[in-house]
């Protein structure tokens, strides 16, 4: 069975539930309302739609993140796969949309937000002070502002973009025969 995956939007119905199950995995179920809004010509006014309501499921770290900020009446954004549920008996058979939620968060277009680590404890955990040190790391790193902690070497020239482009690009130019693409075998007509 091939998955089906979806981005939806919405605000959060009812306050997200959080369910343990007997060997310790946590899931955090909420129900997100969605629906879709058109302009009506005849009136000139924006219309809601056919209101839908999904069950999201959200399991392990990402369910204990959701429960912690996630409330009742906030806009979120919710990805993940798309699963119908169906429920009822013969003749009165049901069936209810259900995410299986990758990722959760709240819609910026309606309000702002702040991102705040959980602090994590068991055996692979690290000191705040580590974990502060890593993410100033990462975010030097990531940004790409990461100051040069060591002068440049003085025996080398500095590369300009120019001259390397140039090297890349001249035609005819033969490759050192140290380099993994250049070497060739050859066979002897014997």
């Amino acid at each position: 069975m091939n998955d089906i995956y979806i981005t939806l939007t919405g605000n959060v119905a009812a306050e997200p539930r959080q369910y343990s199950f007997d060997e310790g995995t946590r899931v955090t179920s909420l129900k997100v309302l969605t629906s879709h809004r058109y302009f009506d010509r005849k009136t000139g006014q924006w219309t809601d739609g056919e209101k839908v309501c999904f069950t999201v499921r959200c399991w392990r770290a990402l369910g204990e993140n959701v429960a912690a900020s996630i409330r009742a009446g906030q806009p979120v954004v919710v990805s993940g796969k798309l699963r119908i549920r169906e429920f009822g008996t013969e003749g009165d058979r049901r069936f209810m949309p259900e995410i299986e939620a990758s990722a959760v968060g709240h819609d910026l277009r309606w309000g702002s937000g702040v991102f705040t680590k959980p602090e994590r404890s068991g055996i692979g955990s690290m000191s705040k002070e580590m974990r502060d040190k890593l993410d100033e790391e990462t975010r030097d790193w990531a940004m790409g502002t990461r100051p040069s902690r060591t002068p440049p070497c003085p025996t080398s020239p500095p590369r300009t973009r120019s001259s390397r482009s140039h090297r890349l690009r001249t035609p005819g130019r033969a490759t050192p025969s140290s380099a993994p693409w250049a070497r060739t075998t050859t066979q002897s007509a014997s």
